[in-house]
């Protein structure tokens, strides 16, 4: 019987990834409600107008969440690293993934090898993995902005040049990037459009791309705002620092990769060992969960795992 509710479970939370990817893979979907002033807007509800009756099983599953089961201070805060991470689902859609995801693939461990601390570990990485994508796609866009920001820069400063106001500058780099850049800027240009003050829609750019190239860039701006000067010309050297900064940074990464890469071997070896070990021979490794010496060297070797790797990662860290 248990076989057949791990099937189950498996297939079920398969059925609602498929829904997710779809919505991921979507690039028509986007999340912010200024949607509605894009010039495609007519193609696309065209097309939602069609698809009016085709309701996913993510949001269905997601309706019957209650508003207010996660919290509504961390629904804002997670809501705000999916639109930085620009993964076009909700709070609650994300909720539903990690609970069908969890429960069904730990079933699964628990059938396939009839031990329930695999299935306790299986259900903990899967819950915690959503959260690593998360971060690990907000840092991928991050940087790829950053690399896309000082070509960027230079683009606004010559439409400057050529007699633009800074709204048209921000409309001309818009055409002119690719994703990210072009769909941030593209944001700012829709709030400044309906009227939020330029000084506000810099601060949420910033607020979506937490970037220290973009944070200067920024406060140059607001401050020319304020006491005038040749806003293009300030740009243009701030560009020229981007860049500089940009080539440092890529030649200590590159000095920095094998300490980096020696800190996460040695903090992964001996998880692994502990886990080979504990499948072959379950009986010799339980003896450190069934003893208070065990336990207690269990805990010494998790505290020594994260002290040695945070050391490494601040003896190869430079700080900019």
């Amino acid at each position: 019987m248990i076989y057949l509710a791990a099937v189950f479970m498996f297939l079920l939370t398969w059925t609602v990834l498929a829904a997710a990817l779809f919505t991921l893979l979507y690039k028509e979907r986007p999340v912010e409600k200024l949607k509605y002033y894009d010039e495609d807007y007519t193609v696309r509800e065209k097309f939602e107008n069609n698809n009016k009756g085709k309701i996913s099983p993510l949001k269905i599953l997601a309706a019957l969440i209650p508003s207010k089961a996660m919290g509504e201070k961390r629904t804002r805060k997670l809501e705000a690293e999916l639109i930085k991470a620009d993964i076009p689902i909700t709070p609650e859609e994300l909720l539903v993934i990690r609970v069908l995801s969890s429960v069904s693939l730990s079933f699964l461990g628990f059938a396939l090898f009839k031990d329930i601390l695999i299935a306790l570990m299986v259900f903990a990485f899967v819950w915690s993995l959503p959260r690593f994508i998360i971060s690990k796609r907000k840092k991928e866009r991050i940087k790829q902005f950053n690399y896309q920001l000082s070509e960027g820069i230079l683009i606004i400063s010559n439409s400057l040049k050529a007699g633009y106001s800074f709204l048209q500058s921000i409309a001309v780099v818009v055409e002119e990037t690719k994703d990210p850049f072009s769909k941030e800027f593209k944001k700012m240009l829709k709030e400044m459009s309906l009227g939020i003050s330029e000084e506000d829609a810099l601060r949420n750019l910033h607020g979506r791309m937490v970037s220290e190239n973009l944070s200067l860039i920024v406060n140059a701006i607001l401050i020319q705002k304020d006491i005038g000067g040749n806003l293009s010309e300030i740009l243009d050297n701030i560009a020229e620092t981007i860049r500089e900064r940009q080539k440092i940074q890529g030649e200590l990464k590159t000095l920095t990769a094998q300490g980096r890469l020696s800190g996460i071997i040695v903090m992964l070896i001996p998880v692994f060992l502990g886990i080979t070990i504990y499948l072959f021979n379950r009986e010799y490794m339980l003896l450190l969960f069934k003893s208070p010496v065990g336990l207690g060297m269990i805990g010494a070797a998790v505290f020594n795992e994260f002290v040695g790797f945070f050391m490494i990662r601040k003896i190869v860290r430079v700080d900019m």
